[in-house]
């Protein structure tokens, strides 16, 4: 769990309660550490050795994340592995064909061009899927507590082949 309050005041203020909460239950399976990123989605946490990411965590979802045999696509933000629109591409392609394993899946390309990403995805078994990848703004709101709320822009996706 990202507890630190000198990068982001919401990391220490929503995610050591939540640490200290799992690491009752888990012990030392569980870890406060220094900056995630994605501080808007706080508290984050970061499930190892998979590298899963995961945002907008509490005692309960993070208990279903440790208690888990595989990939939780709710609230996951992606792999740290691949790059943004990997990220966005595996995930989708994971939700769409019910793929549970974290070694499931590979992001074999990211090629970028016509304002967004193809982004190959490949199964073990062989399968391959096309991901359409574009960035779209979600709206306004607070970047961490206490911010003024700025623009958001995520990675979408707009097709899977």
């Amino acid at each position: 769990m990202c507890t630190n309050g000198r990068r982001d005041v919401c990391c220490a203020v929503v995610g050591r309660p939540v640490a200290a909460g799992l690491a009752e239950e888990f012990g030392e399976a569980v870890w406060e550490s220094t900056h995630l990123g994605g501080h808007r989605f706080a508290p984050t946490g970061l499930l190892l050795p998979s590298g899963y990411a995961y945002g907008g965590l509490d005692v309960e979802r993070g208990r279903v994340l440790l208690g888990s045999e595989g990939v939780v696509v709710q609230g996951c933000r992606g792999r740290s592995t691949w790059s943004a629109p990997g990220q966005v591409a595996e995930l989708a392609v994971r939700e769409s064909v019910g793929v549970v394993g974290s070694g499931e899946l590979v992001v074999r390309s990211v090629v970028a061009g016509g304002g967004g990403w193809s982004v190959e995805v490949g199964h073990v078994d062989g399968r391959v899927w096309r991901v359409a990848v574009a960035e779209r703004e979600l709206g306004v709101r607070p970047a961490s507590c206490g911010a003024a709320p700025t623009p958001v822009v995520a990675h979408v996706v707009t097709g899977i082949r």
